[in-house]
This record gives C-alpha cells, sequence and structure tokens, in this order.
C-alpha cells in the first residue's frame, strides 16, 4: 500500500478547520479572540503539522483563507 501525500489544499483545509473549531469554542464561551492570535495560531499549526516536502508559510496562506476572521474581535 502506497502513503498518500498531503497537499497544500489538503492540510490547509484541516489547519483551517482546527482554528475554526477553536474559535468557535472560545466565542461560544462568552470569550474574545483577536485576528492576531487567529493569525498565530494558524502559523504555529502550519509549522508544526506541515510534512519537509511542502512549505509551511505557504501553507499558512491557503489555510488564512479558509479561516472564519468574522467571529474575531478587531
Amino acid at each position: 500500500m502506497t502513503k498518500l501525500k498531503m497537499t497544500y489544499e489538503g492540510l490547509a483545509q484541516a489547519i483551517a478547520d482546527s482554528v475554526n473549531e477553536t474559535i468557535k469554542c472560545e466565542v461560544n464561551l462568552g470569550d474574545t479572540i483577536k485576528a492576531e492570535t487567529v493569525e498565530q495560531m494558524i502559523m504555529d499549526k502550519a509549522s508544526e503539522e506541515t510534512p519537509s516536502y511542502l512549505d509551511h508559510y505557504d501553507v499558512a496562506d491557503y489555510a488564512r483563507l479558509l479561516v472564519e476572521f468574522d467571529w474575531c474581535n478587531a
């Protein structure tokens, strides 16, 4: 069986889903979350989860487009 390689889009979607879930949980608890915090979360997750054959900056850029910044406060 061959191991499937992760794509930029697939990894970015997984990161965005995780960040969006975190944002939703914070907001549902009545907490506020800043856009800067979300930006750092995206970059941290991209740095941690991106395999060596992909560029984590590009993954973060793709993920940033999929994150729901509308839920952030300033």
